[in-house]
């Protein structure tokens, strides 16, 4: 869902109506109330939804068909038919609008392809879902309204996570088992949503505007303050997505559905290879399971095993974005994937362990995300550029300050904020649980003063838009 007030108030509305509902008719509340979402958030994506809905379901249903008639060549043809369907309508969409616009000024049909919110996160879902399939792990569905609320479930549709059927399924069936009268869950969604908000509202959209007109007007500040930009950013994008996850995770509590988490201190990661094992954990897998393994993994030798990650994270690449430098940011963190691998190896501990491996998996992630960041590799490539030439410019720090329109009181929340978060995530990762758990779990006392805290930092520091905060970054992709 959008953190919006709109969205909020929505999915309180809903959550008062599931309880209310007989327990059978809860997942159709839930697949009518996310498909009305969908609709309301953007009538194109509320078409694609339900015709990839009924796609997914329907070469589900087949290949499952002649999985039991013993007719496993058929079943194959067909999931590899859906899948080259599933993943042609992506690029299209995604690469068509960046490469041919001039498509979407004429009067045919192809001006309406435009990628709706949401279509990478649940395409990739739906081809997981039909590999599956395939693969015996599930079973065909029999019933569409599954597959509607697997694909359009509204508190993971904007951003993900990507959820597997084979673990959303259960889910499907736990929502006629959840009681209103369930303490700890009620605590759990409490806090994961709170949470959420203060990382995505409060230091995430607080670091928008400054890290844009860094990136933008790039040649008319010094050294220091593009590198602080391109710090800034890595922690702009971290409490943008991972705020928006707890959110959704929260939100999905309410109904007694547990999301797949999808981060977990990815900067507190000791070097890149466990920095995706901590980052959009859920694409992660994703990759691992449907391109990866079936590329050979690293059964096939250290030099298979770098071009299959090579070509893992080209294709990662390739579905965050149509431009370069998304090609160029998969590449790089290829690349230092590429490195790591042969660090573990040589058995070169020390890149990849304690505070050492931690910095530069950090300097490596943060380096990264200028590709990622920057509107054009031309952009990106420039923007490095300068934070090597432009100079210290020491004299006009404060006047560059002054362009940038960071005064007082920013120069101090914003470095607190930044610690707070550090802090938080250094001891999560020690405690190996995240922050909205280890609230809960406090005694009521504490917890109740780490509530006010919270909400609080969220009213007053919180920054407001028409909608309540700026939309979240992955809902782009």
């Amino acid at each position: 869902m959008t953190l919006t007030l709109s969205s909020l108030v929505y999915a309180l509305i809903i959550c008062c109506m599931f309880y209310i509902v007989s327990k059978r008719s809860r997942k159709y509340l839930l697949a009518l109330a996310s498909i009305f979402f969908v609709f309301n958030l953007n009538r194109m994506a509320f078409v694609y939804v339900l015709v990839t809905s009924i796609l997914c379901w329907a070469a589900g249903a087949f290949i499952y068909y002649f999985k039991r008639k013993k007719r496993t060549r058929v079943a194959k043809w067909l999931c590899n038919i859906s899948v080259i369907f599933f993943a042609a309508s992506l690029l299209v969409l995604k690469y068509l609008p960046v490469y041919y616009p001039e498509y979407l000024e004429s009067e045919t049909v192809l001006k309406y392809l435009i990628m709706p919110a949401g279509f990478s996160f649940y395409v990739f879902q739906a081809i997981s879902y039909v590999i599956d399939v395939k693969r015996g792990s599930t079973a065909g569905v029999k019933n569409p309204v599954n597959i509607i609320l697997y694909l359009a479930f509204f508190p993971k549709f904007v951003s993900g996570p990507i959820v597997r059927y084979t673990d959303f399924k259960s889910q499907i069936v736990s929502v006629r088992r959840t009681r209103f009268q369930e303490p700890e869950r009620w605590k759990n969604a409490l806090y994961y949503a709170l949470f959420g908000c203060f990382m995505k509202l409060v230091i995430a959209d607080r670091l928008v505007q400054y890290v844009d007109r860094l990136f933008d007007g790039y040649q008319n500040y010094g050294s220091i303050l593009l590198i602080m930009g391109s710090l800034l950013y890595t922690i702009q994008i971290y409490c943008d997505f991972a705020g928006y996850s707890y959110v959704a995770m929260g939100i999905a509590n309410l109904f007694g559905v547990t999301l797949t988490e999808n981060f977990k201190q990815p900067y507190m990661s000791r070097n890149i290879t466990e920095f995706w094992r901590r980052w959009h954990m859920s694409l992660s897998r994703w990759f691992m399971d449907y391109i990866y393994i079936p590329l050979g993994g690293n059964r096939k030798g250290l030099g298979r095993k770098i071009l299959n990650t090579m070509i893992v994270f080209f294709v990662c690449g390739m579905w965050h974005g149509a431009g370069k430098n998304f090609i160029v940011w998969g590449l790089l963190h290829g690349l230092f994937s590429a490195i790591d691998v042969i660090a573990r190896e040589k058995k070169w501990t020390i890149l990849r362990s304690g505070i050492t491996g931690q910095l530069l998996a950090f300097c490596e992630a943060s380096f990264a995300w200028i590709f990622f960041k920057a509107s054009s590799l031309q952009s990106a490539v420039r923007y490095i550029v300068a934070m090597f030439t432009n100079g210290l410019q020491i004299g006009e720090f404060s006047q560059q300050l002054e362009l940038l329109e960071l005064t007082s009181p920013e120069t101090t929340i914003i470095p607190l904020l930044i610690l707070s978060i550090i802090v938080l995530d250094i001891i999560a990762y020690k405690k190996n649980h995240h922050i909205p758990e280890l609230v809960a779990q406090l005694p009521q006392g504490r917890r109740y003063l780490c509530f006010y805290v919270l909400f609080m930092l969220v009213l007053i520091l919180g920054i407001y838009g028409p909608d309540i905060g700026i939309r979240p970054i992955y809902m782009e992709f």
